[in-house]
Parts: structure tokens; sequence; C-alpha cells
């Protein structure tokens, strides 16, 4: 196995490992700790049924299923598709999801530690994702910003998400509203197993900041486009058989667009359980 970094701030690409075979414990700690301190991992050229990913995404803790049911595995419910291909007159994944700057299941009471998102189809052009460290971004920050944001929450809010990044679809039913009611949580978070510290902020699905109006508004914008200075990014361009894991609790992510009418887009995500921010 080999590990070679991607970007001094984010990133490094694993090499030489099959994962349709099992990874040994010595070699799997190198991965969580590689994931743990550069957020994002890159393995190439993987040729991966569902059950591998699943099984693989398991070694890294308990797996959620999402709550657009329609949209995942029957076989394996822990698999969400994304996807534009429609099969049968029906969507076999969800397409134009994540077109926005968020941290998978920001809206839960106890958001996900990670994503491994599996490219099976992917267009020769377009539909890259850009990552953002949140932890440079919250070191990035003047000392007076930190303090004064340090004790803040955030408003996450997957309702207020869905309604705006799919108005032209059929509004959630009031047991999907029920499944993910509003959550608030640290604008700062605290990585539970480094330590280290990292803004937690989000385009829509973060509708605002306890406590405060105006202001919050005004002081969450402000901190949402500095999250997401080039700085601190960086464009993943896909490629079939790439895995790429993502710590949830210090990255932002954002999905781009692509000629959905010319080409063909199939992607795997299992999501990894964590725990509640703090």
């Amino acid at each position: 196995m080999e590990l070679r970094t991607i970007t001094p701030f984010i990133g490094m690409e694993v090499g030489g490992i099959d994962l349709r075979e099992p990874v040994g414990d010595a070699d799997f700690a190198l991965i969580r700790h590689a994931l743990n301190t550069h957020a994002l991992l890159l393995f190439r050229g993987q040729t991966l049924t569902e059950a591998d990913h699943v099984g693989f995404s398991r070694r890294f803790g308990p797996l959620l299923t999402h709550v657009l049911k329609q949209f995942l595995k029957p076989d394996f419910p822990e698999v969400y598709v994304l996807s534009n291909v429609v099969d049968g007159g029906k969507p076999i994944g969800n397409h134009k999801e994540g077109w926005n700057w968020h941290s998978d299941l920001s809206y839960k009471a106890e958001p996900c530690l990670g994503s491994l998102l599996y490219a099976l189809e992917t267009p020769p052009e377009g539909a890259d994702t850009l990552f953002a460290s949140m932890h440079a971004a919250y070191e990035a920050l003047d000392g007076e910003t930190q303090k004064r944001i340090r004790s803040l929450k955030g408003v996450h809010s997957y309702a207020t998400y869905y309604g705006k990044a799919f108005a032209d679809r059929t509004p959630l039913s009031d047991a999907q509203r029920e499944a993910v009611p509003d959550i608030s949580h640290p604008l700062v978070r605290t990585h539970p197993e480094t330590g280290r510290l990292s803004l937690y902020v989000g385009q829509d699905v973060v509708r605002g900041i306890e406590g405060m109006a105006e202001e919050g508004d005004a002081l969450l914008a402000e901190l949402n486009a500095h999250a997401i200075d080039p700085r601190f990014t960086y464009r993943h361009v896909w490629q079939p058989g790439d895995l790429l894991i993502w710590d949830n609790r210090s990255t932002m992510h954002c999905a781009t667009p692509y000629d959905d009418e010319k080409y063909r887009r199939v992607m795997h995500r299992t999501t990894v359980a964590g725990d509640r921010p703090f």
C-alpha cells in the first residue's frame, strides 16, 4: 500500500490496494489515521460489487440508510444511488443531489462520520466534486472571529434544503419531515479523534444561527463564503472505478453540473454513522 499527499491541506491517494480483498488490520489502521489527518482518501481503479463496497465501509463503523428510500439498493439498502439514469420510467437514483456546499447528514442529531462514494459511470466532462477543508478554513480565521463564533450554534434543516434544492419535486411527506427535524450544532466542531477544530457550516441546509436574526444571517453568509475560498478547496475529477472517502466531521463538499441529457452518471454511496458534534 502506498500513500501520496494530494494537497498540503486535504487529501491522500491510496495506491497498491485492491478493496475486493480483505484489508489487514495494520493497513486499515494506516487508512483510518490518514482519513483523520487528511480528511479525504482516494482509491483509483477499483472494481467493487455492492457487497464489496458495503463490507469495506463497515470497517469504519455502522452504516446509515438515507431518508429517500426509493433510491436505495434493494439487496443492500446501505447503498444510496446518485444518478440521472431512468429505467422503466423511474429514476434509479437521486439526481442533482448535493449541488451546494454541505456536510452529509449534518441535519441529523448525530451526523455521519464519513461517506464512501464509488463511481461506476462518469461523464467525460463535468460532474466534478469540490471539497473544502474546514480545519484549514477555521485556522485561517482571525482570532477575534474564532472567539466570537466559538460558542454559537447553527440550525441545520433538511426540510429547508429540500425545499430549495428540489422545489420542482413532490414535497417531503409528513413522515419524512418527522424523521429529520431541525437540529442545532456548534459552528466550531471538535474532531473527536484528533481534537482539531473546524468550521461546521453549510449552504441552504444551515438555515440560520441559533438566537440570531439578520445579524446571524450575515455572519453565516460570511463564514460560508470564507469556508469555500480556493485556498482550502480541492476539485476531484472523477474516473470510473474511483472510490472516494471523506470525513464529514472536517470537510464540506459540492457537486458540479454536467450535460445530463448527453451523459450518464451512476454513483453508489455508503454513509458511516457518527456522533453528536461538540
